[in-house]
């Protein structure tokens, strides 16, 4: 074809990136099931398109029906965009609210993060540098990488507040 050729090679413990949302689903139902106990999920709205996926939704409900004493936790940067009509996952973790926790960011510098990811305990993550576009990259096993993400997901969940609004009313 003309083109100069250059050796390539995908090595087990390398990210890849994630260029539409059929790959952004894929990548995201690899990281949810193999999660041992934990999820780290951090969105602005949580990702229509991708969050309420079918494949997605039931990877999550897997997840957090593995009766393993798994948590994921949720940091959304605006929980009042979801007040209008609570989105599946939201409706997912009000069935499951033992499996699933979720906070609000609460602070202006926090508010300002531009990304958005989901994370393991395993090692495996899908990263997306800015919330509103699908490409990002992703990896199944990068534990220290996974891990720095864990700790920064971490250091803002301990400054953010429960998303109450978004709990079940038990009438």
């Amino acid at each position: 074809a003309g083109i100069a050729h250059r050796a390539m090679h995908r090595h087990a413990q390398a990210a890849f990136a994630v260029e539409d949302l059929a790959a952004a689903v894929a990548a995201s139902v690899t990281v949810i099931l193999s999660a041992r106990r934990g999820l780290w999920l951090r969105s602005h709205d949580l990702d229509p398109g991708l969050y309420d996926h079918p494949e997605v939704l039931r990877a999550l409900q897997r997840f957090a029906t593995a009766g393993r004493g798994g948590i994921a936790r949720i940091l959304l940067q605006d929980a009042a965009a979801l007040r209008t009509g609570p989105p599946p996952l939201v409706a997912l973790a009000q069935r499951l609210p033992s499996a699933f926790a979720i906070r609000e960011v609460d602070t202006a510098p926090d508010r300002s993060f531009a990304g958005a990811w989901l994370v393991n305990d395993a090692g495996g993550f899908v990263v997306r540098p800015l919330a509103h576009r699908i490409q990002g990259e992703a990896a199944t096993t990068l534990p220290g990488r996974a891990r720095r993400l864990v700790q920064a997901f971490e250091t803002v969940w301990e400054r953010s507040r429960p998303a109450t609004e978004l709990r079940a009313l038990g009438l």
